[in-house]
């Protein structure tokens, strides 16, 4: 079988290697569908700044159908459709109880150990999620980023009650940010988002997917932080920001609403915040990690909503033009979600 390494940054090789045999508890897959996300391009590139391992096989967003099963195997079947999980969990720990994202000993498949750009690969049965026999397989693979979005708007949720009737801001008009917006818009029920991003290309789908997009001056900040302005000049219930720019997570403080909601994806090194308006404005900050929990709602949520869904794949290569596929990942202005056909 062909595997695709990532061997160090820039350096992306097709090795043959011989198809692995599933032991009890595992499952061979044969992948028809392997997404490119920012965690991606950075390992590409080599600017990925958290835990890493090369070489690796890349590719945490997936697609593929069940060849054989390990003889104690039950959840799936060959001929299933099915994704899998980005983090591999202990299921059994202290953090694991809460959120298996957050596993004391977690790994992640495509980053740390070795994810998915073969024509076969083994999971575990417990990382697998089967689909409908009708899914379409290239939908399938954006179970992951879809749930990565809907992780961190349930922990919103769990917060502050219901979207509905709530004025909502996405910051970042890439792929998390629309998975975003198709959950808030078609999931949760939000009538009101708003979505800001610099690239014509990113707003121009946004639109297209029911956002509304303020004009930058609207969001810019230059009232004097008195009690007056902070209480009643500002506009947000919820901001959810995943640019990972530090001046737009701070600012983001100044758009809420007294007693809303900052839900950050983007990962910023430091950031420089005016720390006095969540204690003003008694506003909640909170991070989210990862999507294993709600893969299962998600590929019912891809289902149902396949025409919005399919409009955030732009692009798709075949396996031997991986390497172009990676460079139209990085072309912003024209590029949303890059799909690599095996």
């Amino acid at each position: 079988m062909k595997a695709y390494v990532l061997k160090g940054p820039g350096v992306l090789t097709a090795e043959e290697r011989e198809v692995p045999r599933p032991g009890p508890t595992e499952v061979l897959i044969r992948v028809t569908n392997v997404g490119i996300c920012g965690s991606d391009i950075h390992l590409y590139k080599g600017t990925y700044n958290g835990p890493q391992n090369y070489p690796i096989l890349f590719g945490h967003e997936w697609s593929g159908i069940v060849e054989k099963t390990g003889d104690k195997v039950t959840k799936v079947k060959p001929g299933d459709k099915v994704t899998g999980d980005c983090s591999r969990y202990c299921g059994h720990c202290d953090n694991c109880s809460e959120d298996r994202n957050l596993c004391r000993t977690i790994e992640k498949f495509g980053i740390t150990i070795d994810g998915a750009s073969a024509e076969y690969i083994l999971r575990d049965e417990r990382y697998l999620y089967r689909a409908d026999p009708e899914a379409d397989l290239a939908l399938l693979a954006l179970t992951e980023p879809i749930a990565v979005a809907k992780h961190l708007l349930e922990k919103i949720l769990k917060l502050g009650g219901s979207y509905q009737g709530k004025r909502v801001l996405i910051y970042g008009g890439g792929a998390i940010g629309q998975a975003a917006l198709l959950l808030l818009r078609l999931y949760y029920g939000c009538e009101q988002v708003d979505l800001s991003d610099l690239i014509e290309y990113r707003t121009g789908l946004a639109r297209e997917l029911g956002a509304n997009i303020p004009p930058a001056e609207a969001l810019k900040w230059e009232l004097e932080n008195d009690y007056p302005n902070m209480y009643n000049r500002t506009r947000y219930d919820v901001i959810i920001e995943t640019t990972g720019v530090a001046p737009v997570f701070a600012n983001g403080l100044n758009l809420l609403k007294p007693g809303g909601y900052l839900g950050c994806v983007g990962m910023i090194g430091t950031a420089e915040i005016p720390q006095k308006l969540i204690v003003t404005k008694s506003l909640t900050v909170t991070g989210s990690i990862g999507g294993t929990e709600e893969f299962e709602d998600v590929i019912v949520f891809i289902q149902k909503n396949r025409d919005a869904v399919r409009k955030l794949i732009s692009h798709v290569f075949p396996a031997a033009e991986t390497d172009q596929a990676f460079a139209m990942a990085t072309e912003a202005s024209k590029a949303m979600k890059i799909s690599i056909a095996l």
